[in-house]
């Protein structure tokens, strides 16, 4: 017993130490250096379902964008909306003549309607280059800018994966902000180590001729989420040094946090379908120790009461898993900053369940926006 505790423990240590600390110097490999000076063009593209509630701030930000109109085109997809979303982004558009909005109907081909949506808006795209989002997202005026500045650094990347940061208040929202914070120092180390194997598809940039190079989706396009980390596996796969994470503050989008603990742990659970279908042994690694450590954690009460634990070692496995946390976070912070001190303490103690409770939802059917998850 006292073994598989040590290993579980210090395998969750050196796993996620290994992947947060190396975030902290990450800068693009030099061989990747390649400048231009010019603006970059850029395709944007939304796909959206029911999100008449969401839509407004988007639009707005993209109103607000500081940005040449002229250098950026918008692609919304619409995705069978039935709440008055597509005649929302119409009036927008409509509203809006200098700012060029496409809109499209998703053509329905896979059981991905993001897949499709993104695949038909990239087949019709004027630019090169390529930056998806979604719907409930809040953009920076400096986005685009961000975006271009690192193009005009790296003009061949074939992938940029950028920062994502969640809003709200109140201790449920905390607990997301808090892991979305670990999320991106694990996200920005693997990219220093050239082994990435995360991203998010609501600020994710890539070229459109490697979207073509490793024909899209094609292979996954089965499988309901994943638009992200699938075309990231491929494209790594193609040449991994041109694989960026843009470590800027100036990149980073804001979505809202769920507001109640079913929504979260039913989106959690919806992300983590994409693991099991993913090729990325550290990804499975990773998934695995950080919820061997979680079980553990709260299962060291109950091995203590039977006396299959000694005490010393109970105390042991909290002081790592409290240490590795703390530091995962720091680095976090550096990445997407947060007042994350005032809730750590209470995220360290209920953190644990909301995994455990993810594992075990995950095992059943999700749904998403009225669908099941991979039964589209």
């Amino acid at each position: 017993m006292s073994f598989v505790v040590l290993l579980i423990s210090f395998g969750y240590c050196l796993i996620l130490l290994g992947l947060a600390m190396p975030a902290l110097r990450y800068m693009p490999s030099s061989l990747s250096r390649k400048r231009t000076q010019h603006h970059h063009r850029f395709s944007i593209i939304v796909v959206y379902r029911n999100e008449v509630r969401a839509l407004p701030q988007l639009l707005e930000s993209i109103r607000q964008m500081d940005y040449p109109k002229d250098a950026c085109e918008w692609w919304f997809v619409n995705d069978e909306s039935t709440d008055g979303s597509k005649s929302l982004v119409q009036d927008f558009a409509a509203g809006n003549p200098s700012i060029q909005i496409h809109l499209l109907e998703r053509p329905k081909r896979s059981a991905s309607a993001k897949k499709d949506g993104i695949t038909a808006a990239v087949s019709q795209s004027s630019y090169d280059h390529i930056i998806t989002t979604d719907a409930d997202c809040l953009l920076p005026k400096t986005w685009l800018l961000s975006f271009n500045n690192h193009y005009q650094q790296f003009a061949d990347a074939m992938l940029v994966a950028a920062p994502i940061q969640l809003s709200g208040k109140g201790f449920i929202a905390a607990i997301q902000q808090l892991e979305m914070m670990a999320l991106q120092a694990i996200t920005a180390g693997s990219f220093a180590m050239r082994q990435p194997f995360m991203c998010n598809g609501a600020n994710l940039s890539f070229s459109k001729n490697a979207f073509n190079l490793v024909d899209g989706y094609l292979g996954n396009d089965q499988f309901s989420s994943g638009d992200d980390v699938f075309l990231l596996e491929k494209l790594a796969a193609e040449d991994v040094l041109q694989c960026h994470y843009l470590k800027s503050e100036e990149a980073i989008v804001t979505t809202p946090a769920k507001s109640s603990f079913n929504a979260l742990i039913e989106q959690r659970a919806r992300w983590s379908r994409k693991g099991k279908h993913t090729k990325s042994l550290l990804n499975k690694l990773v998934s695995a120790h950080v919820f061997l450590m979680n079980l553990l954690f709260l299962g060291v009460p109950v091995l203590l009461l039977l006396d299959l634990m000694d005490f010393k070692l109970g105390v042991m496995v909290i002081l790592i898993k409290f240490f590795t946390d703390a530091v995962v976070l720091l680095v976090g912070n550096q990445v997407t900053p947060f007042l994350w001190a005032r809730y750590f303490l209470i995220q360290f103690f209920v953190y644990p369940f909301v995994v455990i409770a993810v594992a075990a939802r995950s095992l059943g059917t999700i749904e998403w926006h009225g669908r099941s998850i991979d039964q589209e």
